[in-house]
């Protein structure tokens, strides 16, 4: 009888209750490390008796169906394994259905476009998970924007490189992997950038100043970079060794992302590079430098070693090859920055950005420099998300919050005093009085 009544109940369940335990891996991550129009980085993770390192696609909506083989490598502190399949050769700005391994659920994926024919649009962000409930609230807020990918500027899962949180990463790839997807379907895309708690201890100063004596002596190599940061250099392949990079989308975009003395020194090596790669893309109207600690703080002591270097090295580049936005991260609030150029506001100046708040517990503003905070135009202790989006040589931001009402937008939209004819925005005129 106990058996009879166990098969009724079995035979009662749907049977896509079981289709969907294999329907999905461990984790999900899409990224770029090369060309975002004809290429897509799929990285799924399994248990360590899936070996199957393959990804099948095609045209969203067409019969033929390709299959390419890529990778697969341990999962750092884990039984788990990480596959990866680099896809090349695709149409630009053309939605494709994939399947990872053996898993049955058919997912979706876009690429970009060559040119800047249509606006583009990517969230930006840092400081991603205290919790998994704020993680996955803002990542629900944001898809519901359908942006095209979203750039994280570091202190992703909090697990600070030991090998008893990876829980954290679990969690972390979890939430990806079911919230990061638009309306429509579409699997978004992530570039993901380094911060002090993707390093062994929370902070490893690689900038000739050890904080910590236990650390292993710091080499500027691969090896000594896997070994400060292991679980961020395995689980994201952009930007990959050396730990900062640049990703160009056609003639439109660039991304840029930098350590701020995690597992590279801001000065020496990554400042040439960035002078190098600033220079080339003076040509693209969009070049947008991404990082971690923040040069015009709007919590810490902007006097702080690691601002005072990125004021000294990167800005003076910023200024020079004609950067408008750069988004800072590091602490825990929302800040704006008036456009600063040579130390003070101006209207041709860089406007600094963010202050990474995604999905952690919030700061006070000002706590730690009241009275020096001349250089912030808004700021506000607020989860948030900035939208960002490009056509051509335009920009526009809109700031979300956790409960997705936007609490900030820049440049704000015009308002008209008579019909078609648009008044000017004030930013535009006299950046000292904007509203």
């Amino acid at each position: 009888m106990i058996h009879y009544l166990i098969a009724s109940l079995i035979f009662l369940i749907p049977a896509g209750a079981f289709a969907f335990q294999a329907s999905d891996p461990l984790g999900l991550v899409l990224t770029w490390q090369q060309d975002p129009a004809s290429t897509i980085t799929i990285d799924w993770h399994t248990g360590s008796d899936d070996r199957n390192a393959e990804v099948t696609y095609r045209v969203a909506g067409t019969g033929e169906w390709q299959t390419q083989t890529g990778t697969t490598s341990p999962y750092p502190h884990s039984d788990r394994l990480i596959h990866r399949v680099e896809l090349t050769g695709l149409n630009a700005d053309t939605g494709y259905e994939f399947r990872t391994g053996p898993y049955a659920r058919t997912r979706k994926f876009r690429t970009m476009p060559t040119e800047a024919h249509r606006p583009v649009r990517f969230a930006a962000g840092g400081d991603v998970r205290h919790r998994i409930e704020w993680m996955d609230r803002m990542n629900r807020h944001v898809a519901r924007f359908s942006p095209d990918f979203i750039v994280w500027g570091g202190d992703l899962a909090y697990a600070d490189g030991r090998s008893d949180t990876m829980d954290r990463w679990y969690e972390f790839m979890d939430s990806m992997m079911h919230t990061l997807v638009t309306p429509d379907g579409f699997t978004i895309p992530v570039l993901a950038g380094l911060g002090n708690h993707e390093v062994l201890g929370s902070w490893y100063h690689n900038d000739g100043h050890e904080r910590r004596q236990d650390m292993p002596p710091y080499q500027q190599d691969d090896e000594s970079r896997e070994r400060i940061a292991p679980n961020y250099y395995k689980l994201f392949a952009f930007p990959g060794q050396p730990g900062y990079g640049v990703l160009d989308f056609g003639n439109y975009l660039s991304i840029i992302l930098l350590d701020t003395d995690h597992t590279n020194p801001v000065d020496g090596q990554q400042t040439e590079w960035l002078e190098r790669t600033l220079a080339e893309r003076t040509h693209i109207p969009n070049v947008v430098p991404n990082y971690h600690v923040p040069g015009f703080p709007s919590v810490r002591n902007p006097m702080g070693r690691t601002s005072a270097r990125i004021r000294e090295h990167w800005v003076p580049l910023f200024e020079k090859y004609g950067v408008k936005l750069a988004f800072e991260n590091h602490d825990h609030v929302y800040k704006r920055t008036y456009p600063i150029r040579d130390g003070a506001v101006s209207a041709n100046g860089v406007v600094y950005i963010g202050d990474g708040a995604w999905g952690v517990g919030t700061r006070e503003v000002g706590r730690e420099h009241e009275g020096q905070e001349w250089y912030l135009k808004r700021a506000s202790s607020d989860r948030h998300a900035v939208i960002v989006t490009v056509h051509g040589n335009l920009q526009h931001l809109l700031v979300v919050n956790e409960e997705g009402i936007v609490i900030d937008e820049y440049p704000r939209t015009p308002h008209f005093d008579t019909p078609g004819r648009q008044l000017i925005p004030i930013w535009e005129k006299v950046v000292e009085t904007e509203e």
